[in-house]
C-alpha cells in the first residue's frame, strides 16, 4: 500500500471512529470527543465558532440540557482527499419547538498524520430548521420570505 493510500485509510478511521462517539455522545460522553480531535480544534456552526476540546465539551454539554434526547443520527461518512464529511439526522425536544429533527452534514479536517479531527464546520439551514420553527418568527420569516419570492 502507497503513502497516500495509508493516509486515506487512516483518515477514513479516524473519521468512522469520530461518527461514532457523535452518535453515541450524551453528558457521560462528552470527554470522548478528547479522544479524536486536536486540543486546538475549531468547531463552527450556524450559531457559534468555538476552539479548544474543552469548549467544545462545554458547548455540547449546554445542548444537552437545552435538547433533551437529542441524538445524531450518521447516515454517511465519506473522506475525499484531506477532508471528511459526515451526512447526519438530529433529534430532540426543545421547549418551544418541540420534537425538533433535520438533516445536516459536517465538513472536517484532520491533523497533519490523519489520527485526529482539527475542525468541524456544520452545515444545516438554521432559518428554516430552527428560526421559522419558533412561533413568533415564524410568521415574520413566512412574511419576509414573502416578499423575497415576488
Amino acid at each position: 500500500m502507497n503513502g497516500t493510500e495509508n493516509t486515506h485509510d487512516t483518515r477514513q478511521a479516524t473519521l468512522e471512529n469520530y461518527a461514532r462517539i457523535y452518535a453515541t455522545l450524551s453528558p457521560d460522553t462528552l470527554a470522548d470527543l478528547k479522544k479524536v480531535t486536536t486540543r486546538d480544534i475549531c468547531f463552527t456552526d450556524p450559531f457559534t465558532t468555538i476552539t479548544g476540546q474543552d469548549a467544545l465539551c462545554d458547548y455540547m454539554g449546554k445542548m444537552f440540557e437545552g435538547a433533551k434526547g437529542a441524538k445524531f443520527t450518521i447516515t454517511h461518512a465519506m473522506v475525499c482527499q484531506e477532508m471528511g464529511f459526515l451526512r447526519w439526522q438530529f433529534s430532540a425536544k426543545v421547549p418551544v419547538i418541540g420534537l425538533w429533527e433535520f438533516t445536516g452534514m459536517s465538513e472536517v479536517t484532520f491533523n497533519t498524520d490523519g489520527t485526529l479531527i482539527a475542525t468541524h464546520k456544520d452545515h444545516w439551514d438554521s432559518g428554516t430548521e430552527f428560526y421559522a420553527k419558533i412561533p413568533v418568527l415564524r410568521w415574520i420569516i413566512r412574511q419576509l420570505a414573502k416578499k423575497v419570492a415576488h
